[in-house]
């Protein structure tokens, strides 16, 4: 089920493992907890970086059929 309202600003991302699509923005970190993003949806990891500009996911949408 879609979310309703306006779309974040930022790029947009799908899960390459079921789909979903997020928003993603970016921040300067000095050092990051984690450099791995795992989706909400299938809860994989879905991105890793190695990098302080550190990328934030917001869920947009979920995959079809994903109830």
């Amino acid at each position: 089920m879609p979310l309703t309202g306006s779309v974040s600003k930022g790029r947009n991302f799908f899960c390459p493992h079921c789909g979903a699509l997020y928003a993603v923005t970016y921040s300067q970190s000095p050092r990051s907890e984690s450099n791995t993003a795992k989706c909400v949806v299938c809860l994989q990891i879905m991105d890793k970086w190695d990098s302080t500009n550190v990328p934030a996911y917001k869920l947009v949408q979920r995959p079809e059929g994903d109830d």
